[in-house]
């Protein structure tokens, strides 16, 4: 369904951060947020920086896949955080928590799928992806997101089957603006708690731990089973090997295998 013109207005009152969200950069379209904010960066954009589309053309998910960015109807958007080192460190740990979090606040049951998905039961409601550059004294980190807010992927044939939208599951469409507005609230508060806090505010909300999965690594190798057991500090999975001893995961393909 066709959302409202996004209103930054709107946004910007819902907005409760001192840094995050509030130098906002906004396009109809663009070929990627990511892009857009890199180049905002190197022109000076400060910590917080927030870059919305609402279409992409060339979006990208992970491992270089097409990203699908209808317009008008989704969130669309890039984070410039200039961090130091021990908080990039924690990002991939804060960043699923903050936007979790913030749907589960607009009504839908959520969990985090590692290492970067927020699904909603069975079915993908968002997708994210970070890069990173090192700078003087700590990095730039671009966490690029995209969520499913009132759109329905069904209607698309690849998704029809693995994706759902935050108002298909709640049977009515939601403010993006008031969503966007609590995921920044959400994620600097996030980037203030430390590492033990922060562990355990994301454990409840993982949609793997204590499970058996299938892991496929992220280069050469065949898959292999295994039983999710932890999340490290710096997002990292910790796995149970079939024969005994764990495994730390930093890039892999992560599956939940039937009962």
């Amino acid at each position: 369904m066709q959302s409202p013109p996004f209103h930054p207005a709107l946004f910007h009152s819902a907005l409760a951060t001192r840094l995050v969200g509030r130098f906002f950069v906004y396009r109809p379209v663009v070929e990627s947020t990511m892009e857009l904010a890199r180049r905002e960066a190197a022109e000076g954009a400060p910590h917080g920086t927030l870059v919305l589309a609402e279409e992409q053309t060339a979006g990208r998910g992970r491992r270089g896949r097409a990203f699908h960015s209808p317009a008008g109807e989704n969130l669309y958007f890039t984070l410039v955080l200039r961090l130091p080192f021990e908080r990039q460190r924690v990002l991939p740990v804060a960043l699923p928590l903050a936007v979790c979090r913030a749907i589960e606040a607009a009504g839908v049951d959520a969990r985090i799928k590692w290492p970067n998905d927020i699904w909603s039961g069975e079915r993908k409601l968002c997708g994210m992806l970070i890069d990173a550059e090192t700078a003087d004294g700590g990095a730039i980190a671009y966490p690029g997101i995209g969520i499913n807010v009132n759109g329905d992927p069904t209607g698309n044939p690849e998704l029809r089957d693995i994706a759902t939208s935050i108002a298909r599951e709640l049977g009515a469409p939601v403010k993006r603006e008031e969503l966007l507005a609590d995921i920044c609230n959400e994620l600097e508060a996030a980037l203030g708690m430390d590492e033990a806090a922060l562990v355990a505010a994301y454990r409840p909300l993982n949609l793997l731990l204590g499970r058996a999965v299938t892991v496929t690594p992220a280069g050469a190798g065949d898959p292999y089973p295994a039983t999710a057991r932890e999340i490290a500090p710096d997002g990292s999975l910790i796995v149970e090997l079939p024969g005994g001893g764990t495994e730390l995961l930093t890039a892999a393909e992560v599956s939940i295998r039937p009962a």
